[in-house]
C-alpha cells in the first residue's frame, strides 16, 4: 500500500513494516477491495499492484482469479506480503521504473500508493507504459483533505513543533493526471467516509509511529512522544465501544489505455 518514491521514504516504511500492518492496513483491506472490484478484474488477467505493501489489494485481485505481480519499493512490507500472501509473486522495485516490458499487464491497480510519487504524471504514464491496449487502471488515495489526519492534526502539530508538509490530490487532479499520462476515459469517486481504525491507545501509539508520522519525530524523547502522542488522542473520534477513528478518506480514480484498432 505504499511505494515509497525515494530511497529515504523507502527505508522508513521498510523500517515500520509490522507497525504497518497490525494498525494501516486492517483498515485499509475493504480500501483496497474496492480498488479491485472497480477495476473489474476478471479470471486469467494479469494483474499488476503498484505499492502492494502488505500484499492485501493483489491478494482481492488473486481471489477473483487474476494472475497477480506486486511491487513494492520497501523490502520490510514485501516480505510481509510474500508470507500472507505466498500465491503470488512479490518483487522489491521502483514504481517510477517498473521492471516489465511494455503491455506486459491487463490491469494496473494501486491502493494508497500514488501519494508518495513526486512526480504523479510521470508515475501514471510509466504505469501506462505495463498496461496493454485497451487495459485498464484502478487506483485510490487518501482524500478529499479535509478527512486526512494532516487536518484533523494541523494545530496539535503546531503545537508541538511537528514539522509536516501535505500534498493530498484532489479528484480533479487525479483526472488531469490521468489524462496527462495518456489514460482515456478517467473517473473518480469519493469515499470521505473511510478511516483508520485503531482499537486502543496502543494501537494508536503504534499507528503513530509507521511512516512519515514517526520519521517527523525521530530523535524525540519519551516524554515529547508521549505529550503528542496524549494531544492527538484527545483530538481523536472515539468509537462506542472505546476505539478510535481516524480520518483518512479514499478518492478512487479508473481509467482505460487507448485501445487500438
Amino acid at each position: 500500500m505504499s511505494v515509497p518514491a525515494t530511497p529515504a521514504a523507502s527505508a522508513i516504511f521498510d523500517a515500520t513494516a509490522e507497525g504497518y500492518a497490525a494498525t494501516m492496513a486492517p483498515s485499509l483491506r475493504p480500501v483496497a477491495a474496492e480498488v479491485v472490484r472497480r477495476a473489474q478484474v476478471q479470471p486469467g488477467e494479469k494483474v499488476l499492484d503498484v505499492g502492494a505493501g502488505t500484499g492485501i489489494a493483489a491478494a482481492a485481485a488473486h481471489a477473483a482469479g487474476a494472475a497477480v505481480v506486486g511491487l513494492d519499493g520497501a523490502p520490510g512490507m514485501i516480505a510481509i506480503a510474500r508470507r500472507d500472501v505466498p500465491a503470488v509473486n512479490f518483487l522489491v522495485g521502483d514504481f517510477m521504473s517498473l521492471p516489465f516490458e511494455d503491455g506486459a499487464f491487463d490491469v494496473v491497480i494501486s491502493s494508497h500508493a500514488l501519494l508518495f510519487a513526486d512526480d504523479r504524471v510521470g508515475a501514471l504514464r510509466e504505469w501506462r507504459r505495463v498496461c496493454r491496449s485497451g487495459g485498464r487502471l484502478s487506483l485510490s488515495v487518501p482524500g478529499p483533505e479535509e478527512r486526512t489526519p494532516g487536518t484533523l492534526y494541523r494545530e496539535v502539530y503546531r503545537r508541538h513543533g511537528v514539522a509536516t508538509t501535505f500534498d493530498y490530490p484532489e479528484a480533479g487532479d487525479l483526472v488531469s493526471w490521468a489524462h496527462d499520462a495518456g489514460w482515456t476515459d478517467a473517473a473518480v469517486a469519493e469515499d470521505p467516509a473511510m478511516a483508520i481504525r485503531l482499537a486502543d491507545a496502543d494501537a494508536f501509539t503504534t499507528w503513530r509511529s509507521t511512516g512519515s508520522r514517526g520519521a517527523a519525530t525521530a530523535g524525540w524523547s519519551e516524554e515529547k512522544h508521549a505529550a503528542l502522542t496524549a494531544d492527538m488522542l484527545a483530538n481523536t473520534p472515539q468509537e462506542p465501544d472505546g476505539g478510535y477513528a481516524v480520518p483518512f478518506g479514499a478518492i478512487y480514480l479508473t481509467a482505460r489505455t487507448f485501445a487500438r484498432g
